[in-house]
């Protein structure tokens, strides 16, 4: 299985689309473990978050600190693509200009491989907005320079 990138280390007080992707896996992951919680994907690493990560950690019988580091990450990507699939998913939130993280390099990557000429450095800025506007015009979606889940899927190829 093709583990994606590591993503940056995520703790209680980090938010953003990288945060929305942990809830995701670990609501997608709740079908081979019945006892984690169910979460709102927001992207607010709170409590609450770290403390389904905590028993994801514990399930999986690796250090269970409640923070998404590299092994977490691996471990969480490795168990949901098992269930769900491999490959990109969509993080649970709209990607946006200002937002830093794994997610949006994925999406400048991808957007790169289209034809597009970014930086794919993880910050969703002007050039970002832009290319995606473009895509978006070109695919027949609403040209708002976000990439929600309609954007994403068309993006990836996805349903």
């Amino acid at each position: 299985m093709a583990e994606p990138a590591f993503y940056s280390t995520l703790r209680t007080g980090s938010s953003g689309p990288d945060v929305a992707l942990v809830q995701t896996w670990i609501n997608g992951l709740r079908s081979r473990w019945p006892a984690l919680p169910s979460l709102t994907v927001d992207g607010n690493y709170g409590s609450g978050t770290a403390a389904a990560v905590r028993q994801f950690q514990c399930s999986v019988g690796i250090s269970a600190d409640g923070v998404t580091g590299q092994t977490t990450w691996n471990t969480l990507y490795n168990n949901y693509a098992d269930l769900n699939g491999e490959g990109e998913q969509f993080p649970g939130v709209s990607i946006r200009r200002g937002n830093k993280a794994a997610t949006v390099r994925s999406a400048q990557a991808r957007l790169n491989a289209l034809g597009a000429r970014l930086t794919a450095d993880g910050n969703f800025g002007a050039a970002t907005e832009t290319a995606v506007k473009v895509f978006q015009a070109a695919n027949g979606l609403t040209a708002d320079g976000v990439i929600g889940r309609s954007t994403w899927n068309r993006l990836y190829n996805t349903n």
